[in-house]
């Protein structure tokens, strides 16, 4: 099985509708369950038939080797000689790192119940970007669902002085305690953000070394920044920063929620890991939305996947995400060093009902790739109501399941015009107001947004991320191109500072010379 033995078979697949007839048994053997999340793939544009044949690529791919070799720890990070071991952190495989992990994790939950018992904080400020802040703060929303933060949490990552500002707003120095987050303890965002509170402290005669931790694999450079060996949790080298919330760099959700509820998430991604590393494919949900993901992009030609969490509390999944599968699949190359053809969708979107109001017109009307227009959605909504409101829940609830209907089903221009017959402009009216439907979608329900379900939900899509990077035969753990723009970015950073012009094209120089 190949991807143009895809594209072959995509060519006939019946409309979505019309699946649910020709397979009645469609729904049972396409939604599966796995703890709290139930995922329904069955209004994706893929046949019965047509799912045997992605799992035939699977095997044809190797995915369940790929998968053993994952989950014994085995350096698949090919272009950088590394383990990939971050379900490790959640006690799932990764025995060559199980004791120091375990001591980590002890460590996190001793020193978080001492700062909370203290009383010696109101705040704290977390600094740090990509990795070691989308994670994070995505968690931090969804504890927010069912805990109260105590201390306050608060967040730091731009380098734009708005995003330290905003932090800092309204703190008092002597009651936050900072905690910077860098794997290098070098990363020109973080460094500059955890300078400028330093300097704030300072200013309120508060020492770093009484009001600062570090989360970083360079005790060097925390401590030369003025952090106490003691408060400094270590960032193994192993952990890739997009999937690094699990580790100490959740230490400020330890803090804030209390160590129970960090590992209550960690409990609930080791729970998807070992549904991922034991169920067979065909009801395995990590491969299954993985497998449905390919065939959206590469047989079906999508180019993007809009993410629709119907949970303010999840209003930063989409972007977690982009980081997540954007910067894992990115790739123009596989492992091999050749093209790697398609590969990763661009990930975007933002919480529902928000969106209904904004680019849902696009979804449902709009032109696409293909003669196929919209692109796939992935809709996420939580049954259970947090917020104490069940008249806006209920609201929230069916405007999510509404649209994965209307995507689906659309309107024909027949029932347009019976609906508008006494309209004098119908034949140009009737074509304006037609819906063509067909559109694919995936429903996941959480039953609750409590920490074990957020586990459940951020592994799911690791998993997802893994499996499809196996199949476009890329290297989903490295990450070079973050970096030259980083390298540049250090020299017109210099260049800025002496008021100097160096050799760049007539484009930068001009707007180099805009800023001295």
């Amino acid at each position: 099985m190949t991807f143009d033995d895809l594209k072959a078979r995509a060519a006939s697949t019946d409309n979505i509708a019309d699946l649910f007839i020709s397979e009645p048994d469609r729904l049972s053997r396409m939604a599966h369950r796995i703890g709290p999340i139930r995922a329904d793939f069955s209004k994706q544009r893929v046949s019965l038939d047509d799912l045997e044949a992605l799992l035939a690529l699977a095997d044809a791919k190797h995915v369940k080797e790929w998968r053993a070799k994952l989950f014994a720890g085995e350096p698949i990070n090919v272009s950088e000689g590394r383990a990939v071991m971050h379900t490790a952190l959640r006690g799932v495989g990764g025995e060559a790192v199980a004791d120091e992990v375990t001591a980590m994790r002890a460590r996190i939950a001793v020193f978080s119940n001492d700062i909370r018992a203290s009383g010696k904080f109101d705040d704290i400020v977390h600094i740090g970007i990509g990795g070691s802040d989308l994670g994070p703060r995505l968690v931090a929303d969804g504890f927010a669902a069912t805990l109260t933060a105590s201390p306050r949490l608060h967040f730091a990552n731009n380098v734009d002085g708005a995003s330290v500002n905003d932090a800092l707003a309204g703190l008092d120095p002597k009651r936050t305690l900072v905690i910077v987050v860098s794997k290098s303890f070098g990363t020109q965002e973080t460094k500059m953000n955890a300078e400028s509170v330093r300097d704030w402290l300072a200013q309120a005669g508060c020492s770093p070394r009484d009001h600062v931790l570090a989360v970083s694999a360079n005790r060097d450079r925390a401590i030369a920044f003025g952090i106490h060996s003691d408060n400094i949790f270590d960032f193994w080298d192993w952990v890739g920063g997009r999937y690094s919330v699990w580790s100490a760099v959740g230490l400020s959700l330890a803090i804030a929620y209390g160590p129970d509820a960090f590992s209550q998430m960690l409990d609930g991604a080791a729970a998807m890991d070992r549904h991922f590393r034991d169920a067979p494919l065909k009801q395995n949900i990590p491969v299954l939305m993985a497998l449905i993901g390919v065939w959206n992009r590469n047989a079906l030609g999508y180019d993007s996947l809009a993410v629709i969490p119907y949970s303010r509390r999840l209003r930063k999944f989409s972007a977690f995400l982009q980081q997540l599968e954007m910067e894992s699949n990115g790739k123009s190359f596989g492992r091999d060093g050749k093209p790697a053809g398609l590969t990763c969708p661009v990930i975007w979107g933002d919480e529902g009902t928000n969106g209904q109001h904004a680019f849902f017109q696009w979804l449902h009307q709009g032109t696409g790739p293909n003669g196929r227009g919209g692109a796939p959605v992935d809709f996420v909504a939580v049954l259970a109501d947090h917020e104490g409101r069940p008249e806006h829940h209920r609201a929230l609830l069916a405007n999510c399941f509404a649209q994965s209907k209307a995507l689906m089903m659309g309107k024909s221009e027949a029932v347009v015009r019976k609906e508008n017959s006494d309209r004098a402009d119908i034949d140009s009216l009737a074509p304006q107001k037609m819906f063509p439907g067909n559109r694919p979608s995936t429903t996941l329900t959480l039953d609750e947004l409590t920490p074990s379900a957020i586990g459940y939900l951020i592994a799911l899509y690791e998993h997802k991320a893994f499996v499809q990077g196996v199949l476009w035969g890329v290297n989903s753990f490295d990450q070079w191109g973050v970096e030259l723009g980083k390298v540049l970015a250090d020299t017109i950073l210099t260049e800025l500072e002496r008021r100097e012009i160096g050799d760049h094209d007539p484009s930068t120089k001009a707007l180099i010379r805009l800023a001295c």
